[in-house]
């Protein structure tokens, strides 16, 4: 078009005679032959940079395109890749007209190109996306003159500590929702003495705050309460309900293909007289096997080396048919448990989370416990799945790796199993002439009312053979007080057909260290473990605090222990801090 612009009309022959002469030359004209050259150059520029581009990005999705390739390749699944990956999943590749181009705005294909943004480094932690979790903030100090009782559901879980972990070695800091307190103290063994005959054994010390506020007078109150522990060859038989989610948010090695090597060294572990069922969710709920004695393992391993993933998640379905499976076998005297596997996502729904939750509750009371185990990041529903764990008084734990499957199934498969105490709740009463104020650290959404203490009706948590749970306060003493702190007493049946039975323990000013350094090393741990949390969980009473202290003070208990636990800690303690920095 320009070419033709350039060229002088051709003169027509006319009759008239000479034509006139032309006026002055429109700038178009004489700009011409400048705007051809002009045009050439930005065609060409943009032709080479098109060509040099590696990414095409569609529906924010970013795919590299192999250099072998032809479009007519990816758009007809021809060529090398025909059949291959899935790198291409879910990406929409259109032939678009030029007319198309013109219509639309934006067009849905889009090529952009950006030689100043920094190419994606594969090597650059992906922060998990889809998580939920629950944000349950932080125990207030509390006046002992306007409440000196301090009650609360008692539990083992330790979710929140695996799901940290997952996060920090993936080089990521966890969201601060994602953060339990509680259950980063008690995921460490603090050597508490296991008692003999008696169902649990209490512990009380204390010691100055090494990371209280008002230290003069703050001091740090440690509660710890051991499962007694039941032989192996004692553990009742179990009756065990698998209830494992196949829906497609669970494919992966990290997601179904851990939950099945997890469960693989469960059955593994049981013996004869043990049974167990299996179910599978996906967008319905489907019996995979009956209850089978474990003696028959080969069965069973069988039906879970089968499980795949497909459709969506029906966490609803599975979990009311593995109910009901597990009603019918039912055994007096056994251990009878319903284990879900899940990420938690339940994106066909569950219709009715209260009806669900008390039917989970009425189950409880039948004596049919469930246990939440909690598998892969992103799209992981961590608040369901530990509220579950809560309402069937079992236990929620997150499963990050086959070792921490190990450590739960083979390492110690009775406590995972064998109930030592069921609705287990501890009341502190605080002496209001010695101590005044208080404020538990962690255990924010098992509160339970004072006057819900002996209501049996009010349940509580779970605690396995040789398993202990322990409880912090901080505690702010009168100047000069000296005496009774106060006492603890924990309530529990051993069974669900049994009445409750209580243990209590008192603690006085006596039992209080001297010093921080002089305090007995299991305090120590349980103080940094509690305040690494605080710190993640960008907890209100760890504003201004740092994590050099407590590396600190742990690197000075690692030869004290001489433990992987403590190794670990202070590897994830040293990742989270760099990772702030």
């Amino acid at each position: 078009t320009l070419a033709k612009l350039q060229a002088p009309p051709a003169a027509p022959e006319s009759a008239a005679g000479p034509q006139s002469v032309a006026g002055p030359r429109p700038l178009w004209r004489a700009w011409g032959g400048k705007l051809a050259t002009a045009a050439a150059v930005v065609v060409t520029i943009g032709v080479l940079t098109l060509a040099a581009i590696p990414f095409v990005t569609t529906n924010n999705r970013t795919v590299d395109t192999p250099q072998h390739e032809s479009i007519a390749d990816v758009t007809t699944g021809t060529g090398d890749n025909a059949g291959g990956p899935s790198d291409l999943t879910g990406v929409e590749f259109r032939l678009i007209t030029h007319a198309q181009l013109q219509l639309e705005s934006p067009p849905a294909f889009t090529t952009t190109i950006s030689p100043a943004s920094p190419v994606p480094d594969p090597q650059t932690p992906r922060t998990p996306d889809g998580m939920v979790f629950e944000h349950n903030g932080s125990n207030p100090f509390v006046d002992t003159e306007d409440d000196r009782l301090s009650t609360f559901a008692l539990e083992h879980d330790t979710g929140s500590y695996t799901m940290a972990r997952a996060y920090l070695r993936d080089g990521n800091l966890p969201p601060k929702a994602a953060i339990r307190v509680e259950e980063f103290v008690n995921y460490f063994d603090y050597g508490y003495v296991k008692p003999a005959m008696d169902p649990f054994n209490i512990t009380f010390d204390a010691a100055p705050s090494r990371y209280g506020q008002d230290s003069n007078y703050c001091y740090l109150l440690r509660v710890g309460v051991q499962a007694r522990e039941v032989h192996p060859l004692r553990r009742k038989p179990a009756v065990l309900t698998l209830v494992i989610d196949v829906s497609g948010s669970m494919s992966g090695q990290n997601r179904l293909g851990l939950v099945k090597r997890a469960l693989t060294t469960l059955v593994n572990e049981l013996v004869e007289g043990d049974k167990v069922a299996i179910i599978e969710f996906g967008s319905e709920a489907k019996l995979v096997l009956e209850h089978r004695d474990a003696g028959n393992k080969d069965r069973i391993l069988s039906a879970i080396d089968g499980l795949r993933a497909h459709g969506s998640t029906n966490a609803e379905a599975g979990l009311r048919m593995a109910y009901d499976l597990a009603a019918k076998a039912y055994r007096e005297g056994h251990t009878n448990r319903v284990i879900l596997c899940s990420d938690g996502v339940a994106n066909t729904g569950i219709s009715d989370v209260n009806g669900l939750i008390e039917e989970i509750v009425n189950r409880r009371r039948d004596g049919i416990l469930l246990s939440a185990l909690g598998f892969g990041m992103s799209n992981m529903n961590d608040a369901l799945m530990e509220q579950l764990g809560n309402k069937g008084s079992g236990r929620y734990a997150y499963i990050d790796s086959i070792d921490e499957a190990e450590r739960m199934f083979r390492d110690n498969l009775t406590g995972a199993l064998e109930v030592v105490g069921r609705d287990v709740k501890m009341q502190i009463k605080f002496n209001p002439q010695v101590v005044r104020s208080y404020r538990l650290i962690g255990y924010v959404n098992r509160d339970i009312k004072d006057s819900d203490f002996r209501n049996d009706a009010v349940g509580g948590g779970e605690i396995g053979s040789g398993h202990a749970a322990t409880a912090l306060y901080e505690i702010k003493l009168h100047e000069g007080a000296s005496g009774k702190i106060g006492s603890a007493t924990v309530r529990f049946k051993e069974d669900e057909q049994q009445d409750a039975k209580e243990i209590s323990r008192e603690v006085f000013t006596s039992d209080v260290a001297a010093e921080w350094q002089s305090a007995d090393k299991g305090l120590r741990l349980a103080a940094n473990a509690a305040e690494f949390a605080e710190i993640l969980g960008e907890g209100f009473y760890a504003k201004y605090a740092e994590l050099a202290p407590v590396l600190e003070d742990l690197e000075r208990l690692r030869s004290e222990f001489g433990n992987a636990q403590v190794d670990e800690l202070i590897e994830l303690v040293k990742k989270a801090n760099e990772l702030k920095e």
